[in-house]
């Protein structure tokens, strides 16, 4: 942690940029581990959660004139709210036909994002997005808000950690190996499923506002379907239902293609062939359990 926190004080903002967007793809990655890892539930749609938050921020910021961290609760509340609603009728489905659902769920927010012009400005998107203060202070600097970024990961890594120790964690392991198994051992297994689907979209609001404080500009062209794949793919990468692992895939993914941006033309070429190279020697990712 001193490594990381030491950073801003030898690096150049461009560098930091790149390690607060990992950052912030990180919290996104925990949170799609706690529904795809943890419980075995795939969700294609898990970048609408992330725009349900990032757009809750910016339209209490910009429409009613609240801050930063009186928006922050309200930005989780939210994203954790529609997790919720999602979660009850998808999860009466499994396997494909769940996954169909929440990529449906996904596209219809973009739609809805992109055509209620009176709300949330459609195309154009919102601008004008306050940076987070702290007693005065604006953290709107690279350097500032990369701290700010590190503290939210800290904070999720612990809070995780624990869930996945506790009851809850050892329940949403079961379901994922043999659900029937589960049930017959007292599980109620759509129980745990909605709590799976509500705290892993609770992170995503967290890593929605912080986006939107950032880029001070958000519009529907950021929270495509595309998102959601790179999301699930750094879960993958890392190791389906490895806490650190969703972190190791975020920052590969986000650093990776900014490295080999001196050769623009074959960047994704030489990223797609590393990661199927990948999948071929170690299909369990980088630090998923064999």
């Amino acid at each position: 942690i001193l490594s990381f926190a030491a950073f801003p004080l030898i690096l150049k903002d461009y560098y930091i940029d790149v390690l607060i967007m990992s950052g912030i793809y990180s919290l996104l990655a925990l949170g799609l581990n706690i529904i795809v890892g943890f419980a075995g539930l795939l969700n294609l749609g898990f970048a609408a959660f992330y725009a349900i938050g990032a757009y809750t921020y910016a339209i209490l910021n910009t429409k009613l004139g609240l801050g930063f961290w009186v928006s922050l609760p309200l930005s989780a509340l939210s994203t954790t709210f529609f997790g919720f609603i999602v979660a009850i009728p998808a999860l009466r489905l499994r396997g494909d036909y769940l996954a169909i659902v929440t990529l449906g769920f996904g596209e219809i927010t973009r739609l809805v994002l992109n055509n209620w012009d009176s709300l949330t400005n459609g195309p154009n998107g919102i601008t004008g997005i306050a940076s987070p203060e702290i007693f005065g202070l604006s953290l709107g600097k690279l350097s500032h808000y990369y701290y700010l970024v590190l503290i939210f990961i800290i904070v999720a890594l612990v809070l995780i950690r624990k869930v996945e120790c506790s009851r809850i964690g050892r329940a949403w392991i079961a379901i994922k190996q043999n659900e029937i198994a589960a049930s017959t051992l007292g599980i109620d297994t759509t129980r745990y499923k909605i709590y799976a689907f509500a705290f892993g979209s609770l992170w995503a609001g967290f890593a929605g506002i912080l986006f939107s404080a950032k880029m001070r500009f958000i519009s529907p062209e950021s929270f495509t379907f595309l998102e959601s794949i790179l999301i699930l793919s750094m879960v993958i990468l890392g190791g389906l239902g490895s806490t650190y692992g969703a972190i190791i895939g975020a920052f590969i993914l986000v650093v990776l293609p900014e490295v080999l941006r001196e050769v623009q033309s074959y960047r994704m070429l030489i990223l797609g062939i590393g990661l199927v190279m990948l999948m071929i020697f170690r299909p369990q990712g980088i630090l998923g359990k064999v």
